[in-house]
C-alpha cells in the first residue's frame, strides 16, 4: 500500500501538499481535464499536466480543486516523504461508517470511522526525497467496483510526469543526499491491501484525519465545506498516536505507539474478512486487545522464518516471534509487507521489537 511498490496509492504517511479549496460541498469537478477518472480505464492521460490534478502555475504542487489531508500514523514507504489529496465529484458526499448505527457496513464495531469516496473520487499521493517529485499516484474510483492506481514518473527538471506503463519498474533516483531506489508499482500489484476488506483508500479514517492543520482540525475544516453525507460529531473519534513522535514514557506509551503503527501499516490486509489470508486469523485492527489478535504464542502457520520454535509473537523475545521476524526480512524473504514497499524500516522494526519485549506473558 502506500509504499514505492503500492500499486494503487491510498494514503497514509506524514506531510500535505496543496493551496486550500473553497468550494462549499465539493472537492473537484467531474469533466475531462478536471482531476476525474479517465474515461477509458485503461488509457490514463499521458502527462500529468493534462489531468487537471495539477496547478498549471506550478506544476509540481496540486491544483486548487484538491483538498490536501494529513494523517496521524504515517504508512511507511522506502523514505519517501509524501503529500496527498482528494477531489470528487460536485454533489457527492463522503460517508463514514458508524458500525452501531448499520451494523452490515462493517465487520464489527473496530471498523468504526472508515471514510468511503464516492464513484468519482480522485486520490492524489506525491512521493519525494528532499522536496523532489520522483511520483505522483492518482487512485481513482470509476465504478461501484473499481478502484484502480496510475503512476506519474517525475522527469529530474521537475517540469512534467509521464504515465509510467502497466508494469513494475525500478530506477534508482538522485535524491539529493545519494541515489536511492525506486520502484513504481503495475496497476494491480497492491490490490491485496487496497481491498474491499481493508476499504480500497486506507489512510483516510476519522482517527487517522482527526489533527490540527495550522489552527484547524482538518476535520473541522471539511465539515465546514459540507463534504459529508452526515457529518461527524464532537468529540471525534480518538486520534492515533503517531509513533516515533517522541520516545515512549513507559510500556503503556510504547503499546499505543506499536498498535497505531501495526494499524496503519499491517490491518488493513490482517483482519479475519481478508480472504487472501486463508486460515490466518490475525487482527491488528487498532480496538483489538493482544488477546484478540490471536497473535500471542499463535503457531507460525505459513513459515517460520528460519527459526522453527517461533510463534506469531513470544513473549519477551522478538526473534523468536514472526511478527518482528517478517517486518525485519528482506525483499524476497518473506518481509512484510510482502508488497509496496521494498526497503526495511528501521525504525519500525525496534519499535515492534521493543512492543514485543515488554510484554511478559500472554493474556489468558
Amino acid at each position: 500500500m502506500g509504499g514505492s511498490g503500492a500499486g494503487n496509492g491510498g494514503a497514509g504517511s506524514s506531510g500535505s501538499s496543496g493551496s486550500s479549496n473553497n468550494n462549499s460541498g465539493s472537492g473537484g469537478q467531474t469533466a475531462p481535464g478536471q482531476c476525474s477518472p479517465p474515461t477509458d480505464i485503461n488509457a490514463p492521460l499521458e502527462k500529468l499536466s493534462l489531468t487537471g490534478c495539477m496547478n498549471p502555475a506550478d506544476k509540481t504542487k496540486f491544483a486548487e480543486r484538491v483538498i490536501p489531508y494529513e494523517v496521524n500514523s504515517p504508512l511507511w514507504s522506502d523514505s519517501a516523504d509524501k503529500q496527498r489529496g482528494f477531489v470528487i465529484p460536485v454533489g457527492k458526499t463522503i460517508h463514514i461508517k458508524d458500525c452501531a448505527v448499520v451494523p452490515a457496513e462493517c465487520l464489527d464495531s473496530a471498523d468504526t470511522g472508515k471514510w468511503v469516496f464516492p464513484v468519482g473520487t480522485v486520490m492524489l499521493k506525491n512521493f519525494l526525497f528532499n522536496d523532489k517529485l520522483v511520483e505522483t499516484r492518482l487512485f481513482v474510483r470509476h465504478d461501484e467496483q473499481t478502484w484502480v492506481g496510475y503512476s506519474y514518473q517525475w522527469d529530474a527538471a521537475q517540469t512534467e510526469a509521464t504515465i509510467v506503463p502497466d508494469e513494475r519498474r525500478r530506477i534508482m533516483v538522485d535524491s539529493g543526499s545519494g541515489m536511492v531506489s525506486w520502484t513504481y508499482p503495475n496497476r494491480t500489484d497492491c490490490m491485496k491491501c487496497h481491498n474491499l476488506a481493508g476499504g480500497f483508500t486506507l489512510g483516510p479514517e476519522t482517527r487517522q484525519l482527526n489533527r490540527m492543520v495550522g489552527t484547524s482540525n482538518q476535520i473541522d475544516t471539511f465539515k465546514a465545506k459540507n463534504l459529508f453525507d452526515t457529518p461527524p460529531t464532537v468529540p471525534y473519534q480518538a486520534a492515533l498516536v503517531t509513533p516515533f513522535a517522541s520516545a515512549p514514557a513507559d510500556d503503556a506509551a510504547l503499546d499505543k505507539q506499536a498498535r497505531s503503527y501495526m494499524h496503519a501499516n499491517c490491518a488493513f490486509c490482517h483482519r479475519p474478512d481478508d480472504l487472501d489470508l486463508g486460515a490466518v486469523s490475525i487482527d491488528l485492527r487498532l480496538d483489538k486487545t493482544l488477546k484478540q489478535t490471536n497473535l500471542c504464542n499463535a503457531p507460525a502457520v505459513k513459515g517460520d522464518q528460519g527459526v522453527p520454535d517461533a510463534t506469531l509473537l513470544t513473549p519477551g523475545n522478538p526473534s523468536k516471534s514472526i511478527t518482528w521476524l517478517r517486518v525485519n526480512a528482506g525483499e524476497d524473504m518473506g518481509r512484510m509487507p510482502q508488497i509496496g514497499t521494498y526497503q526495511i524500516h528501521t525504525a519500525g522494526v525496534k519499535l515492534i521489537g521493543d512492543w514485543i519485549t515488554s510484554i511478559k506473558t500472554c493474556p489468558p
